[in-house]
This record gives structure tokens, C-alpha cells and sequence, in this order.
């Protein structure tokens, strides 16, 4: 069972060769070819949490929050985290003169 929650993703196609892949993947699964694009997409952000993390980390620090507030925070407005990282990247241009 899935938890889905958000807006759906709308990707545009994959080069020649990925999609051969994903086309393959799908086959030997027996499985829709837009399931197992997902199933990569989920398997590639998992094993990629360590790397995604440490960098939601190191801006959090820089933001003084906690780094799974930035985490909701981009997934939900990251718009005010563009404009939150700017400010802060000025006020430390401000600090040096």
C-alpha cells in the first residue's frame, strides 16, 4: 500500500536509453511502466537520504532551525526558504564590510 500525499508529479520523457531501462524493470516485474518509474524514483530518494540530508542539515544550521522544520518547510513553501536563505546570505555580505 501507498501513502501518497502532495501534488502528482508530471515528468517529461526519459532519454532512449533510461527509458529501455525502465521499460525492462517493468517488464520482469510485471508492472506499469509508470509504477516502476515511481518505484526507481522512491528507491533512488532513499538510498540518497544521507547525502539530501546532510545538506537540509548544513542550511538549517545556517538558518537556526531544525532541520526537519527546512525539510517541511521546503516541501511546502519553498519559496520562503528561497527568500529566507537570501536574506541570510545578505545579512552575512553585511557583516563582512
Amino acid at each position: 500500500m501507498r501513502f501518497e500525499s502532495g501534488q502528482p508529479l508530471h515528468l517529461p520523457p526519459l532519454p532512449p536509453y533510461e527509458a529501455t531501462l525502465l521499460s525492462s524493470l517493468a517488464f520482469f516485474r510485471k508492472q506499469e511502466r509508470t509504477t516502476q518509474a515511481l518505484n526507481c524514483l522512491a528507491m533512488y530518494l532513499r538510498q540518497s537520504e544521507a547525502r539530501v540530508m546532510a545538506e537540509v542539515r548544513f542550511y538549517a544550521q545556517q538558518l537556526n532551525i531544525e532541520p526537519e522544520a527546512l525539510l517541511t518547510l521546503i516541501h511546502h513553501n519553498p519559496e520562503q526558504v528561497e527568500a529566507l536563505l537570501k536574506d541570510h546570505l545578505q545579512q552575512g555580505l553585511n557583516l563582512s564590510e
